[in-house]
């Protein structure tokens, strides 16, 4: 705790020609208490009167001095006073003030403890900001109650201001700085540099939850980020957008040290190759949910060493080209390492798109880590080869990905199967499917509680296999009770779309296209016996008391449906597209068979 020098109390100090000699020294001071800079109260002291006094450059030599309860100021003809020189004031507690002297303001005077810099808490700096103002005339309570600090649109020395923030805002949690041109070396923040006034083993950034950097012309964020000068604890959101001569984040920042980070969205820097460029073993990232690396053509790697996420919620890896891998059996190239069993617990969406060197998205020993994911989205990866690559054995009983509900499987030349476990049954939950131009993929397994089924221009793809919910003994037609959109489009040698005898109770739409070997919607060997000379797209046996919408394009269809097909069947439809059918002319009554068709 500092101390103070106190006066004897004084209610007022009138101080003038006649007490102090006009020129008797080059400079005047009006205390010297000695060198060591110990604030001076004057805690009684309501009114100050200086006048004529023309060598007068500071109250006190090298000392702090507070006038606390200063109501009443007069000063006149002092051309040569110090920026500061009289102390440190609240302005607000004074009544009356009289300078004579059209070039000396308050401000110059005195530091002001409570002028609208010193009680701030969010500073916004734009481009018509001037900064350079400001630092010039900083005083030393200036931003020390800051937290929120947004730059905009600015060009100058805004790194220069920054350091300063550094060294005494302390409590700063959020930094945003956006399309902002920096000095001639941009480093963001210069922690080389302690003055007077740090602290012997001082961190700073203790507080900062929020560093945001977008589209900045910087080279480095930090001119030394050691664990020694800088802490990043309490940081929970980073996210850096555009700057394009940054090659990494943090240098020599330990990752293990960011244990509240809870989002960290890399995107749009043509340079970065890493995110961590420190060397060392497995690091945990204890709070990390939400993971986006987006546009980085240079990106090799995030760290070196293992990484493990038990609180990953999402990943997001979009056009990153040469990316290596994320971590340890989970989109790397080798397929023969497994994930650690200790991460990815909580993990409930992944989207990968462009990421050319994903061979495998997650190799596992059993899946069972994945508990929680329920959106996968896999586009334009030209490596990729197989989705979920299981190292043990699984018995058809286990349901694994049981979470999952939504699988888009889009732009794949090289997929040849999402698992490499035929008879295991996989999302048994899932309710969207979407597959487009995966020409490798000869199977596909579907299961029986999908909404929306949507798959195109894959050329190989023969067989569909459906993964039924349970065996039903009893019965002869197994049921899709919640399918209610299908489109089939360019699937040249798929011959059936759903290999066994089905009912669509909830089916509302279908649409097939262009699929050149589909005799028949369904296999239906009772059908085919009692009519073995023609082949009707829809058999007899088939019902469909909602579908709504069909639509049948360039298809090499016998007929379409029997001529005293059950009443209750498409007795909802209300639109028909038939086109390039070899069966055009229906052979039997429209109006009676679709009463609602338009």
């Amino acid at each position: 705790m500092r101390s103070s020098y106190l006066l004897p109390p004084a209610l007022e100090f009138s101080l003038n020609y006649k007490e102090f000699i006009d020129g008797q020294d080059e400079s005047l001071d009006l205390c010297d208490v000695g060198t060591a800079a110990i604030p001076i109260k004057f805690c009684e002291t309501k009114k100050l009167h200086i006048e004529d006094l023309s060598n007068l450059k500071r109250f006190s030599s090298g000392n702090i001095v507070e006038w606390p309860s200063l109501e009443t100021l007069v000063l006149n003809h002092c051309p040569k006073i110090n920026n500061f020189g009289l102390g440190i004031i609240k302005e607000s507690q004074l009544k009356s003030t009289l300078i004579i002297d059209p070039h000396i303001n308050l401000p110059y005077l005195f530091q002001l403890l409570d002028d609208k810099f010193s009680l701030i808490t969010e500073y916004y700096v734009c481009e018509h900001e001037e900064l350079t103002k400001v630092i010039n005339n900083l005083q030393s309570s200036h931003f020390t109650n800051l937290q929120i600090f947004r730059a905009k649109n600015y060009e100058g020395h805004l790194e220069t201001f920054l350091s300063i923030l550094m060294r005494r805002s302390h409590k700063l949690e959020i930094i945003n700085i956006e399309k902002c041109k920096l000095g001639f070396y941009p480093k963001l923040f210069d922690s080389s540099y302690r003055d007077e006034k740090t602290v012997g083993d001082e961190k700073f950034f203790r507080l900062l939850k929020e560093l945001k950097l977008i589209e900045t012309d910087l080279i480095d964020i930090w001119h030394y980020d050691g664990p020694n000068v800088i802490d990043l604890g309490n940081l929970q959101i980073l996210h850096v957008k555009g700057c394009h001569s940054l090659e990494y984040i943090f240098n020599a920042y330990p990752p293990e040290k960011l244990h509240q980070l809870r989002e960290l969205i890399i995107e749009e820097c043509r340079l970065l190759y890493t995110i961590f460029d420190k060397v060392g073993p497995t690091t945990k990232f204890p709070s990390l949910n939400k993971v986006e690396f987006k546009f980085l053509p240079n990106f090799r790697k995030i760290y070196s060493g293992h990484l493990e996420f038990p609180s990953l919620q999402s990943v997001m890896i979009e056009k990153c080209p040469i990316l290596e891998k994320f971590t340890t059996g989970f989109a790397e190239p080798n397929e023969k390492l497994t994930i650690d069993g200790k991460s990815f617990f909580e993990l409930n969406e992944i989207m990968f798109d462009r990421y050319d060197n994903l061979v495998c998205v997650i190799s596992s020993e059993t899946l069972q880590e994945l508990r929680n994911l329920k959106k996968l989205v896999v586009t334009s990866c030209k490596e990729l080869k197989i989705v979920f690559n299981i190292h043990q054995e699984i018995s058809y009983s286990t349901q694994l990905l049981h979470q999952l509900y939504e699988l888009l499987l889009i732009d794949l030349p090289k997929l040849t199967c999402i698992t490499n476990k035929e008879n295991c049954r996989l999302y048994p939950n899932l309710k969207t499917l979407h597959l487009k131009q995966c020409n490798s993929l000869s199977l596909l397994q579907v299961p029986q509680n999908l909404i929306n089924m949507d798959i195109s221009d894959s050329d190989m793809l023969k067989k569909i296999i459906i993964i039924e919910e349970k065996v039903e003994i009893r019965r002869d037609k197994l049921t899709f009770h919640e399918l209610k959109h299908v489109s089939l489009e360019n699937l040249s040698k798929l011959s059936v779309a759903f290999p066994s005898v089905y009912e669509f109770p909830a089916l509302q739409t279908l649409k097939i296209a262009n699929c050149s070997a589909m005799k028949s919607l369904v296999e239906d060997s009772k059908a085919l016996t009692e009519s073995s000379t023609t082949n009707y797209f829809f058999p007899s046996s088939l019902l469909m008391e909602k579908l709504k919408e069909i639509h049948i394009i360039n298809m090499d269809v016998e007929k379409l449906w029997h001529s005293n097909y059950p009443s209750e069947s498409f007795c909802e439809l209300e639109d028909l597209k038939v086109f390039d059918l070899e069966d055009d002319n229906l052979d039997h009554n429209t109006p009676e068979i679709l009463p609602r068709l338009e």
